[in-house]
């Protein structure tokens, strides 16, 4: 009787599943036909770069960002966009350079400040300079020799990883704590190689642990890492002059939300954002302008679809993921006060390639059960669903054990252009920018279909 009642419950569902199986082809297939024949969000983009360049938390620029990307989310028809206001420390860098002296003749380098790095007199600070390879040398060497001194951290990053990320990652420490480290042994500046492995006259800055009476930390381009290394080598008594205008400030900003409302559980958020923020030197086009005109897509092809979304979809474009991670902690906190239920959430913040993978950063069943969606996706480039985290932004999220996701595009030349002038609009390419739109609302189409309950 059991095995009748089984085969009858089969019989019923398993044309259901079919169905539903098909629909969701069908409706994926539509997200990528219009992702990839619209260029509102690209055209967009270009504007945010050319408006609203260098737009670090705090500055003119941040805020011009705030209200071009409001606008365009109404414009878009979303049900409900506010800015969700928060305050935050933030530094303002108005001026870097540096010059290494030789014979009595200066010779101009390729840097940038760091943030939030220290100011120095008008005149700049010059001293003699300490090449080491990573923070145990520094310690090993000890206050005796580092005292008065600036610290040159020239470790490259490893070109022979296929992971860029990894390569990133083992070199960053030099820039993240260099400057901290260097301090700590009496340093009067820090100067770290740029955390990219290819060889090039721009300078990539990025944050850096830097507290009370700070000193000023610059990035120097490969290319004049490798010059300055090898004068060192003819001329070990050689010092370099740093000048570097910076300030601290409080300022009252905002995080950009807009919903769409959902129409059978309108209370539980499906969260998709990107940075709003960039770093001073740059337009951001990569990091990350497109993770957020990429976030306001998944909004714009639910919407112009009529896909009708179970749940509501939220894009969040953060203020501030570069300095000090206040716009994910802030909207975190504002989720506890206001009892949000963040049902998923999934940020786009490494580039806008071709799409490779996503990442899942939940239980071990939810991971199970999202992977089972890969076979929708591969036709459209994507190869893979994998554990993992999902980003800085909505990291904090995960205290509330909301699931979370990480899109990711192809790497390879994404550390040519972080946080740094290259980062510009001409280096997106329309195409992998709406394929990996295009994957991100794919994926929140499929979850917002087929329920995560464990």
């Amino acid at each position: 009787m059991k095995s009748l009642v089984h085969i009858i419950l089969l019989s019923f569902f398993l044309p259901n599943i079919a169905t539903a199986q098909e629909e969701s082809k069908s409706s994926i297939k539509k997200l990528y036909d219009n992702a990839l024949t619209t260029r509102k969000a690209y055209n967009q983009l270009g504007l945010l770069c050319e408006e609203a360049p260098g737009r670090l938390i705090g500055t003119p620029n941040s805020f011009i960002a705030v209200d071009l990307m409001k606008r365009y989310l109404e414009d878009l028809g979303a049900d409900t966009v506010f800015l969700q206001p928060f305050s935050s420390p933030a530094w303002i860098c108005h001026s870097a350079s540096a010059t290494m002296i030789v014979d009595g003749k200066e010779i101009h380098l390729n840097i940038d400040a760091l943030g939030p790095s220290g100011s120095t007199p008008k005149k700049g600070i010059s001293a003699k300079i300490i090449e080491v390879m990573s923070l145990d040398e520094v310690r090993e060497l000890g206050r005796e020799k580092i005292e008065g001194k600036i610290v040159f951290y020239n470790r490259p990053a490893n070109p022979s990883y296929f992971n860029t990320f990894r390569a990133y990652s083992e070199a960053v420490d030099q820039r993240y704590w260099g400057p901290s480290v260097a301090k700590e042994f009496g340093a009067v500046g820090s100067i770290t190689r740029s955390a990219t492995n290819n060889l090039t006259d721009f300078p990539h800055t990025g944050s850096c642990e830097l507290k009370g009476d700070k000193i000023p930390a610059i990035a120097v381009s490969t290319n004049d890492a490798e010059k300055l290394s090898a004068a060192l080598k003819n001329h070990p008594h050689l010092k370099v002059n740093i000048k570097i205008d910076a300030e601290d400030i409080i300022t009252n900003t905002y995080n950009v939300i807009a919903d769409l409302k959902g129409s059978e559980k309108p209370d539980e958020y499906i969260v998709v954002g990107g940075h709003l923020d960039s770093w001073h030197n740059t337009e951001g086009a990569h990091d990350d302008g497109v993770g957020c005109l990429q976030s306001t897509e998944v909004l714009r092809l639910f919407k112009n679809l009529e896909l009708k979304n179970k749940r509501s979809i939220r894009v969040i474009l953060f203020m501030d993921e570069e300095l000090y991670q206040a716009g994910g902690n802030s909207y975190a906190a504002y989720s506890k006060e206001n009892e949000i239920k963040n049902y998923f959430a999934m940020e786009s913040d490494a580039g806008g390639f071709t799409p490779r993978f996503f990442t899942i950063g939940a239980t071990d069943s939810i991971v199970a059960k999202i992977q089972e969606y890969k076979h929708f996706l591969q036709p459209y480039g994507i190869k893979n669903i994998i554990a993992g985290g999902g980003g800085v932004d909505i990291g904090p999220l995960k205290e509330f054990g909301v699931p979370l996701s990480g899109y990711r595009s192809d790497w390879q030349r994404y550390f040519d252009m972080h946080h740094c002038a290259n980062d510009t609009f001409d280096k997106v390419n329309f195409r992998e920018m709406q394929l990996g739109s295009a994957a991100m609302a794919s994926l929140i189409y499929l979850i917002d279909q087929f329920d995560l309950a464990e």
